[in-house]
Parts: C-alpha cells; structure tokens; sequence
C-alpha cells in the first residue's frame, strides 16, 4: 500500500480540519493512507465520521478503568460507525 508522509504547519491544516488546541503553531507530521472502498457499503455521512474522529483527538482521559474496560467503553460507543 502506498502513502504519503509530510510535515506540515499545524496552522495551514487547521483550515482543512479541526485540530486541538495545544496543536497551533506546531510542526505536524501527516501520513495519508488512501481508503479502500469496500462493495455495497453506503458511506457515512462527513459530519458523523468527523465527529468520531474530533472524539478520538487527544489523550485517553486518566480513569479508574482498566485498558480492556476503556477498549470496550470505546468498542460500543463506535461501533454504528465504519
């Protein structure tokens, strides 16, 4: 599979997507996978996909969970979106 890698100003990405906060004005790396498209599926719409990629943004909060008890909170709460 092919890619593309390249760092690139936080500022000129924030035009194209959402980022944290603690992001601006920082060298970012972006790797850019090209997305299979699998038979039959209708895509979700971009502002559900968005707003489960904005929920991932960041670091895992500091909870009394367990890995695997985060990993399924995480499981279910994603699991309607491909």
């Amino acid at each position: 599979m092919e890619a593309v890698r390249k760092y690139i100003d936080a500022n000129s990405l924030m035009s194209v997507m959402t980022l944290p906060e603690n992001f601006k004005n920082r060298r970012l790396e972006v790797i850019v996978f090209p997305m299979e498209e699998q038979a039959g599926k209708m895509p979700k719409s971009v502002s559900e996909i968005d707003e489960a990629i904005q929920s991932l943004v960041g670091v895992v909060p500091n909870t009394e969970l367990s890995l695997s008890e985060l990993r399924e909170e995480r499981l279910r709460k994603y699991e309607t979106i491909d």
